[in-house]
């Protein structure tokens, strides 16, 4: 049976792609190779700035531009006044005032309850209607770790059989080893050894412990390596990493390179020339980067709390990422112990085949199926 299934795309708009746009970016496409019997309706604020592949599915777009409030507002009115398709799927969070009565919603971590110091008052009040408001609306709500399913079911009360869990895909294609013939850029051959982290330089993501970290290599341990920090600057917690940069001694900082924002392929060919990935964030939702370097054979040092040791398994190296301490100890077992290092790479290698886009897609497309064939009510 053909369903039509609606999607909400306007993350595709985006012109940077971080965690929330590659998520529907690439479960889209893979939505579209497995199930292109199906008819879809994306509807977006504009057209993606990645051409999507869409293959032989039946795949329209309802480009709709609005100034402000796009889903709430405009995607609202557009299910006021225009008919219904049999599923809405909204992949990051905000549903609409007005939506389908089958819908589903994707919600990729509950940050602002564990670490609310991190967001402004105005951004957990919006948060917080978010959540609810997604509560309200989606017969399904698709959680993308056990440990964010499980914060919906303790600390918003949902009924475990209304979240279901379907784990993030790794693109192969772009995240892998260095070919035999490839080699690094002329930068990369200038900054190695390298450590490498990515994302945004701000409190969650414990930019400043990480640098703490760093200086302890150097200075305790005198690692040859340099670091190489990807994203740019985030909105809390920026200052004390300025700050802090700025107060060390000359030839560590030197040895600390900011790339700024980078792109899926810059990203993909510095994490794989890297020494390790150093990822230890104070909370994510899932943790891609770690998935990422797995897949690039590039050995993890992660936090060991919440979704980041869910994804990494017995496949990194796991500390506190509270004591910068913890974080250069994790660091210095790889660097010193060559046979931890190659099991790393191994079970990475083979923890990351398991999580591919197609097998989220399939199972995403079974919960869209469940809920446009189920009764109207939760």
């Amino acid at each position: 049976m053909q369903l039509h299934i609606g999607l909400d795309g306007s993350r595709l708009a985006e012109t940077q792609y971080t965690g929330t746009e590659h998520y529907t970016y690439h479960l889209f496409c893979a939505l579209f190779r497995i199930a292109p019997h199906h008819r879809y309706t994306i509807y977006a604020h504009g057209r993606p700035s990645k051409a999507l592949a869409t293959g032989t599915a039946d795949v329209n777009w309802r480009v709709m531009p609005f100034p402000r409030f796009w889903t709430q507002l405009r995607l609202s009115w557009e299910f006021l006044t225009q008919p219904h398709p049999d599923v809405l799927f909204i992949p990051a969070h905000t549903a609409p005032l007005i939506s389908p009565r089958h819908t589903v919603i994707t919600i990729h971590d509950l940050a602002f309850l564990h670490i609310p110091s991190e967001y402004s008052l105005g951004e957990r009040l919006e948060q917080r209607w978010a959540l609810w408001q997604a509560t309200r609306k989606a017969r399904r709500l698709i959680a993308v770790s056990e440990a964010t399913g499980q914060d919906l079911i303790d600390q918003v009360r949902l009924p475990a059989e209304r979240v279901k869990v379907v784990y993030h895909g790794v693109d192969l294609d772009t995240f892998r080893p260095p070919t035999i013939r490839e080699q690094p850029t002329p930068v990369q051959r200038a900054t190695q050894p390298y450590l490498y982290s990515i994302g945004r330089l701000e409190r969650k993501k414990n930019t400043a412990q990480l640098i703490r970290a760093f200086r302890i290599l150097k200075e305790r341990h005198h690692l040859p390596h340099q670091l190489v920090l990807a994203g740019k600057p985030g909105r809390y917690g920026y200052d004390e990493i300025s700050t802090l940069l700025a107060e060390l001694p000359e030839l560590i900082r030197n040895d600390i390179l900011l790339l700024g924002y980078v792109s899926d392929q810059e990203h993909a060919a510095w994490l794989r020339f890297s020494e390790s990935l150093v990822f230890p964030s104070l909370f994510e939702g899932f943790g891609m980067p770690v998935l990422e370097a797995m897949a690039s054979g590039v050995p993890v040092v992660t936090s060991r709390t919440g979704s980041l040791a869910e994804v990494a398994g017995e496949a990194a190296v796991l500390v506190n990422p509270t004591q910068a301490a913890s974080i250069a100890q994790g660091v210095l077992r790889l660097a010193n112990d060559e046979s931890l290092r190659n099991r790393c790479i191994l079970r990475g290698r083979e923890r990351a085949a398991q999580f591919t886009w197609e097998r989220a897609a399939r199972e995403t497309i079974n919960i869209l199926e469940d809920v446009a064939r189920g009764p109207d009510q939760p």
